[in-house]
């Protein structure tokens, strides 16, 4: 409490002494020197009651020392003229500090309760109280901003105002269990707004009990927590494309590997029994024998498109010699193929990545030049693998139509423009990552970026509990990169 409003409460206080001591004075014509105490108990109760301790102790001796100068004989002295004096003295401060305790608690009650209501009505949760029937007795601002009624219109209403039809039955049993005198915590529901939104909120609910103990209705606190499903949601449909990414992958192995070992290994079969027949083509026929040289050529042909299809799916060097041989080689085969013009361009070549950067950035190349092939009628492809000090970055850059507005306003808001962006977005996160498409109708770049700290430029700052280099001093596969954490 400020000085100023301190020293106010004391003068007010010693004021309304005077003021009684004034009025009994105006009495004395008709009490004599009969009850001196009659007014001054008033001055005592405001002083207690509204000014504080301080000022009613002092409003109290004032008016004790008042009462004995001009209302009891000797007059104009404090001098005590008999027993009876100091007995009636000795009344008015032995009730007086009753007044003064009586004034005391019931500040501090009020003050306890102004402090609760200002807490309740500037919370930012909604907080209701309702009676046992379900009608709505009190409604803070909480409520108000969450769900749009104002408090005179929701007061007086039943609770059913904010629950949508199909949630109904929750009230009754939420009623039930407090006749019982039972809580309900952190309940998970929906609740619906005065303009018809739905809202994910979570509900305390606790029985409001009498003097005696009998519940006579509940308080309610409810919050809000639509924006946090919403990111619970979201987290979910990220972890859900992390795994299917992460099967898709696995999938592409084991389908790399049954094409390779299982099918690769028949056609290879075929292709030594065809040989062995054209050993002896002399004896069949010249139809039979021209059947026997196009199924030779037919099965070499699957046998290099099965090979082909199976590097696709999870080539083999990406794993054995690194992003950069896994990209030479699918540049080199995607030229052939596409009759695409296609440029590479690989900095530190030699450094190797973990898996999942390597498989990464490897897969986006892919989708990107398989979308130039599909989409943009580019003549000309270029792909870049840079690498910095703190990022690695992969380019892939084309001549071609370019994306369409609509496309490019679905990309810049976030919003999923195809299931290959969406997958291109989904890896490129996992790392930490960012993912950048831009286009000007001559051509589209797509811009992949994710940390990077070299394993030597990063060694010094590793905490010494670390695995740094193996015992021969060659790094392993885990030692020669380091992502932020």
């Amino acid at each position: 409490m400020r000085k100023s409003e301190t020293a106010f409460r004391y003068f007010l206080a010693i004021v309304a002494t005077f003021v009684a001591l004034y009025l009994r004075y105006l009495l004395m014509p008709l009490l004599g020197n009969q009850n001196p105490y009659h007014t001054v108990w008033l001055a005592v109760v405001f002083s207690a009651w509204y000014c504080g301790t301080g000022p009613a102790i002092v409003s109290t001796l004032v008016a004790t020392l008042g009462v004995d100068y001009w209302f009891l004989p000797p007059f104009h002295t404090i001098a005590i003229h008999d027993r009876t004096e100091v007995y009636g003295m000795l009344g008015f401060l032995v009730f007086s500090s009753a007044v003064i305790a009586l004034g005391a608690s019931n500040r501090r009650g009020f003050e306890a309760r102004s402090r609760l209501a200002a807490i309740v009505e500037s919370s930012d949760d909604a907080v209701i109280s309702k009676n046992l029937d379900g009608v709505i007795t009190s409604w803070n601002r909480g409520a108000e901003r969450v769900f749009g009624y104002t408090a005179a219109e929701a007061v007086g209403q039943n609770i059913t105002l904010i629950i949508p039809p199909e949630h109904r039955s929750e009230e009754i049993e939420i009623l039930a269990r407090l006749r019982r005198g039972e809580r309900t915590d952190h309940f998970e529901t929906v609740r619906k707004r005065k303009d018809g939104t739905l809202l994910n909120i979570s509900v305390t609910v606790s029985p409001i009990r009498d003097p005696v103990g009998h519940v006579v209705g509940a308080s309610k606190i409810a919050r809000d927590i639509t924006d946090r499903r919403r990111a619970e949601e979201a987290i979910k449909e990220k972890e859900l494309a992390a795994r299917l990414l992460k099967l898709q992958d696995e999938e592409r192995r084991r389908i790399a590997r049954e094409l390779h070992d299982g099918v690769g290994q028949l056609l290879a079969a075929m292709s030594m029994n065809t040989g062995r027949l054209n050993q002896e083509k002399a004896k069949l026929s010249p139809e039979a024998a021209r059947c026997l040289q196009d199924n030779s050529r037919l099965v070499q042909q699957i046998s290099s498109d099965i090979r082909t299809m199976s590097y696709l799916f999870h080539p083999p060097l990406l794993d054995e010699m690194g992003l950069g041989s896994a990209l030479k080689w699918y540049v080199s085969g995607f030229t052939e193929r596409s009759k695409i013009a296609t440029k590479l361009e690989v900095s530190a070549e030699g450094e190797r990545l973990p898996q999942d950067y390597e498989l990464c950035l490897f897969r986006i190349a892919q989708e990107c030049l398989t979308n130039i092939h599909r989409h943009s009628g580019s003549k000309l492809a270029v792909v870049r693998l840079l690498r910095t000090d703190g990022e690695i970055k992969l380019e892939v850059r084309d001549e071609g139509a370019g994306i369409s507005e609509q496309t490019q306003a679905k990309v810049a808001a976030g919003e999923t423009a195809g299931v290959g962006l969406r997958g291109m977005r989904e890896r490129v996160r996992q790392l930490g990552g960012r993912l950048e498409i831009s286009s000007n109708g001559k051509g589209t770049t797509v811009t992949a970026t994710v940390p990077y700290v070299a394993a030597e430029q990063s060694a010094d700052s590793l905490p010494e509990d670390l695995p740094r280099a193996s015992e021969d001093g060659h790094p392993g596969r885990g030692a020669a990169f380091r992502a932020p954490v």
